[in-house]
């Protein structure tokens, strides 16, 4: 594991994908700071607003659908 974490970090196609990776470490810090750094009434929107951008990294959703989403349309 450590092996493919450190080939992530080379340009080839060994190791880790970077999308994962991103996302992975956007989920890491907003778990940290949702917890420890933001106020309890602020807890679950920041928490949202992280896997949104886990999700963006990983090619799930668009910005479009995140916007959308947003405006609350729902197809």
């Amino acid at each position: 594991m450590i092996k493919n974490l450190i080939d992530s970090l080379k340009n080839n196609s060994n190791g880790f994908s970077g999308r994962k990776l991103s996302a992975l470490v956007g989920v890491l810090t907003g778990v940290y700071l949702t917890i420890f750094k933001i106020p309890l009434e602020h807890q679950l929107d920041a928490l949202m607003v992280w896997l949104a951008f886990s999700l963006l990294c990983l090619g799930i959703v668009t910005v479009q659908n995140v916007i959308e989403f947003k405006n609350g349309k729902t197809t």
